[in-house]
């Protein structure tokens, strides 16, 4: 069996959402702190033809097909929530919706990116 196949069995088994829950539960509420970072499509990931790429991952930018991966992590390092973009999307919008769950006035780090600034 392949990585890739292994990979894509446990996505379609939620074994990824699962484990991502597992470590979200250490979450002490203490600080947070939000980034994103693209990376490149591999080239096998990206056999779509242009414009015919049904992933909304995957985004094409003059770097060639990109993915954006938005996290929010406790003050260890450890993700709370993550969600992947279209590598050219904006990160205000996305920063909205993972700290949707943080208490009003719970400390914050972030770069001025994720308010749309």
């Amino acid at each position: 069996m392949t990585l890739y196949n292994r990979f894509s069995r446990w996505r379609s088994a939620g074994v990824w959402d699962r484990l991502l829950d597992a470590v979200s539960k250490h979450y002490d509420r203490d600080i947070v702190m939000i980034d994103s970072s693209c990376v490149r499509v591999h080239q096998h990931g990206a056999s779509a033809k242009k414009g015919g790429s049904t992933d909304p991952c995957m985004g094409r930018s003059r770097g060639g097909l990109t993915t954006k991966i938005h996290a929010l992590v406790d003050a260890e390092g450890r993700p709370v929530r993550m969600e992947l973009t279209a590598g050219q999307a904006a990160d205000a919008p996305i920063a909205e919706r993972l700290l949707s769950d943080l208490q009003p006035g719970a400390p914050l780090l972030a770069d001025k990116v994720s308010f749309g600034t």
